[in-house]
């Protein structure tokens, strides 16, 4: 079965990090604050993302600003789009999307590094652990949220 319901999504929601090693940095997906905040920043990029939706859900990716002084000071980094949640795994939640070419600057400004990427993050429910591995045109990556710490 596929779903998008808002439940679903909020469980994917949290600070992932890079290869599940706490000494690095993190990112966290968050929900946008609005429904017009989310189709903000997709228009932002239309029409060098066409294929992002309005109408599909996204969180944002959000990333400690340089010199941060709590983890509390963020910046919108990137987005994840066009996501998809199939619940038809005993065991797994599976989030489908794309990020990576919704990139912004630490100032807001659109990135000159955008690197369109498809995104599966995988929730074992039976471990608590989300693993978001992206992979496009630039490599590879995995992120890792604990949801129980």
């Amino acid at each position: 079965m596929t779903v998008t319901s808002d439940s679903l999504i909020d469980k994917f929601c949290g600070k992932y990090y890079f290869n599940d090693d706490r000494r690095y940095n993190f990112v966290a997906a968050e929900k946008f604050a609005t429904e017009e905040e989310k189709k903000k920043m997709i228009r932002l990029f239309k029409p060098s993302v066409p294929k992002a939706s309005e109408d599909m859900p996204a969180l944002k990716i959000m990333m400690l600003r340089p010199g941060a002084r709590s983890e509390d000071d963020l910046f919108v980094h990137d987005t994840l789009y066009n996501i998809v949640v199939r619940d038809n795994v005993r065991d797994y939640l599976i989030m489908e999307c794309w990020t990576g070419d919704m990139q912004l600057t630490v100032d807001g400004k659109i990135s000159r590094n955008q690197a369109e990427g498809k995104t599966i993050i995988t929730l074992d429910k039976s471990t608590g652990k989300a693993s978001m591995d992206i992979g496009g045109g630039f490599g590879k990556e995995k992120w890792v949220m604990t949801l129980v710490d």
